[in-house]
């Protein structure tokens, strides 16, 4: 909520509770020039400021700038359900956890995919690759959702390209285990080259979540130094590493994000 709403709101609630200004600074350590200033609407104050003002007054910060999830394109083709957004939220929380897991055997089995002669290995990459798809895309679908509650429209896009792309590139690598032998060195400059740039949006979106502070400050910088290494090629191999990072501070914030939603269900 912006200002002046924000002044009003603060107001209209000190008021509800019976307090005085100089109650309230009493008990906030905030000074009276202050909290005047934020009710006038001439200033803005920190989020931090407005729950210690809203604690002294005996109201929940999320209860009263409650997220509401503003209904995107895509949510039919990816099945969202605006009336349960804690238990989608907490479902790609879990899935990024498992992504996080089968993480580890999609790159494996990536590096080893040119010993693709044998059968055995051939229904084993297959399974990786559609475990790799189908918990991403449960994944990812929270920062879909994520982008709806905060009006974050660059994070709608880009997450949704994710899922696309992710699903695209799993094709092709099932395909390349039995014809295109000859366009696999395309494949793989193509696939770091898209990963790369998304990855960099993606982490721009992230950082617009100001709300979460630090965690999404990080998470954002570690998603586009991610997406930089993938660009530069010969980098790649840090990205392996950073992205496994950026993957526990996302699951953190979905998980961040789900808890607070949890009060409104």
């Amino acid at each position: 909520m912006k200002q002046p709403a924000l002044g009003k709101k603060i107001l209209e609630l000190r008021k509800q509770k019976g307090f005085t200004q100089e109650e309230l600074v009493d008990q906030c350590n905030i000074n009276v020039r202050t909290i005047q200033r934020i009710e006038a609407g001439n200033v803005s104050p920190r989020s931090h400021t407005i729950k210690a003002i809203l604690e002294v007054l005996g109201f929940d910060y999320e209860e009263v700038f409650e997220k509401k999830y503003t209904p995107g394109k895509f949510d039919s083709i990816l099945g969202i359900n605006k009336d349960n957004i804690y238990k989608q939220l907490t479902i790609a929380m879990i899935f990024g956890i498992v992504y996080f897991i089968v993480g580890f055997f999609e790159v494996g089995a990536d590096l080893l995919s040119f010993e693709k002669e044998s059968n055995a290995f051939k229904s084993i990459y297959i399974v990786i690759k559609l475990l790799a798809v189908v918990s991403l895309f449960l994944f990812f679908r929270g920062f879909v959702i994520i982008g709806g509650l905060f009006q974050n429209y660059l994070l709608q896009i880009s997450a949704f390209l994710i899922i696309l792309f992710t699903l695209f590139f799993a094709v092709l690598d099932i395909t390349s285990l039995y014809i295109w032998e000859d366009f696999l060195g395309v494949f793989g400059l193509s696939k770091l080259i898209a990963y790369g740039v998304l990855s960099i949006i993606v982490g721009i979106a992230i950082m617009r979540l100001t709300d979460f502070g630090d965690l999404a400050k990080w998470t954002g910088v570690l998603e586009i130094i991610t997406g930089i290494c993938l660009l530069l090629v010969l980098l790649s191999p840090i990205a392996i590493v950073t992205q496994f990072i950026v993957e526990i501070f996302e699951i953190i914030l979905i998980y961040r994000i789900a808890s607070k939603m949890k009060k409104s269900v």
